[in-house]
């Protein structure tokens, strides 16, 4: 239980050091979980200011600059390292939850310290084992969301499972995971090439973005924009340039793939799209569904939002292209998939990130940013169209979130006369 003003000075200074602590380290968690800067942020300050705590925080993709202390002192400054994580649901939820009982009094400092260590410390789910199927099941669904056929959709999914492999076998050896995305296109293009010439007829674009859709970084790149948009310019700006230096690893990688072929086979001649009546569309985003599932670490209670995650971003897209046009229809997109996100926050007092996450990997412009630096490696001029259509998809979605946050504004981060509850007694003998 907490302390009282009779326990003394020492069990109050404590008390705030480990106030302090369980601050630096809740922001640290949601930071390694895939939280945005300005998410990031907003927590902390608000379980400062519940905690009876003054603190002022920078976050950016690589470091966490905290200033913290008790009202009227000097703050004490403390630098985070921190390297940007992979998203999960499952724990970001636990993650909220924490924050909430700590704020509420349900719980102490020191017990939510111990609860976020617990949960950050704990082995993977099984998933982990189910990630080359859910490459699988993500390639198979983006080549027939991406206007393609039977064939398309076939290789994809084969050529997405061995990405999920070749990633299963980078968490085995250090240093790997920072070449995979490179190393995995060019692979997924050589065997695309040697596919296509064999004489099967297949649009090579759809096949190869499939195949890799899960590792392309269109969500940090609207991320970036958003904290671009919100005037976090120092991590917006930080995360946009290394988007596109991934991108454009990516996009050379595929395109040695696909020389490499070219050495061995002979040029391919350009084959156009043959899609499959909508109807096949439902069944895409299924697999899109269970892919998501299992590769953003969503928990039992979190499937069927998932779902709905999906359906809002699809149908929210399709409805804004017939209405907008296709690059700006993202823009209703991003609507439906943030509001929805907020309300589910409101309702369920968990993090917005259950809707929003999955709802925005429809919708994000990775895919055509991939497109546009791929050709770029024999022809510069060819990639200048794609990009201007990465930046148009990449703003409407922005400003769809802005707009959802308007007229849907998120949950408190902590409920006002928390603040006062859960106040902690200064450390002086007055």
């Amino acid at each position: 239980m907490w302390l009282s003003y009779r326990d003394g000075p020492l069990a109050a200074t404590l008390r705030r050091v480990t106030a302090q602590q369980f601050v630096l380290e809740l922001g640290r968690a949601m930071h390694a979980l895939g939280s945005p800067s300005y998410r990031v942020e907003d927590t902390m300050d608000a379980c400062c200011r519940a905690l009876g705590l003054e603190g002022s925080f920078f976050s950016t993709p690589t470091a966490i600059f905290a200033a913290l202390g008790e009202p009227g002192s000097e703050p004490k400054t403390t630098l985070l390292r921190v390297v940007p994580g992979e998203h999960d649901l499952g724990r970001l939820a636990e993650l909220y939850a924490i924050r909430d009982a700590v704020v509420r009094r349900e719980a102490t400092p020191d017990q939510g310290l111990e609860r976020l260590h617990d949960v950050l410390d704990r082995p993977p789910r099984p998933y982990l084992a189910a990630d080359p199927v859910a490459h699988a099941l993500a390639g198979a669904g983006a080549a027939v969301l991406l206007g393609g056929c039977f064939f398309e959709a076939g290789v994809a999914a084969a050529s997405g499972l061995l990405v999920g492999l070749m990633g299963l076998s980078a968490r085995l050896r250090a240093g790997l995971v920072d070449v995979l995305p490179p190393l995995s296109c060019a692979v997924v293009a050589f065997l695309v090439h040697l596919v296509a010439a064999s004489g099967l007829a297949l649009n090579t674009a759809i096949t190869t973005i499939g195949a890799i859709v899960v590792l392309l970084p269109g969500l940090s790149f609207t991320t970036a924009l958003a904290e671009l948009a919100m005037r976090h310019l120092s991590a917006g700006s930080a995360r946009l340039l290394g988007t596109l230096a991934v991108l454009l690893t990516m996009g050379v990688g595929a395109g040695i793939g696909d020389r490499c072929g070219e050495l061995l086979t002979r040029p391919l001649s350009p084959v156009d799209p043959v899609a499959l009546p909508w109807e096949w569309h439902v069944l895409g985003l299924l697999c899109l569904w269970l892919a998501f599932v299992v590769l953003l670490r969503a928990s039992r209670n979190q499937v069927v939002w998932v779902l709905l995650a999906v359906g809002l971003g699809y149908g929210g897209a399709r409805l804004g292209g017939d209405l907008l046009g296709r690059e700006l229809g993202a823009f209703l997109g991003a609507v439906f998939v943030a509001s929805g996100g907020n309300l589910f926050a409101r309702w369920r007092r968990r993090p917005a990130a259950v809707v929003r996450t999955p709802g925005l990997l429809l919708l994000v412009p990775g895919s055509l940013g991939f497109r546009a630096l791929t050709p770029a490696v024999g022809d510069t001029s060819a990639s200048v169209p794609f990009l201007v259509q990465m930046m148009l998809v990449g703003g409407a979605v922005v400003a769809g979130l802005l707009m959802a946050g308007v007229l849907l504004p998120p949950p408190l981060d902590v409920e006002p006369d928390s603040r006062v509850r859960c106040a902690i007694p200064p450390s002086s003998t007055r």
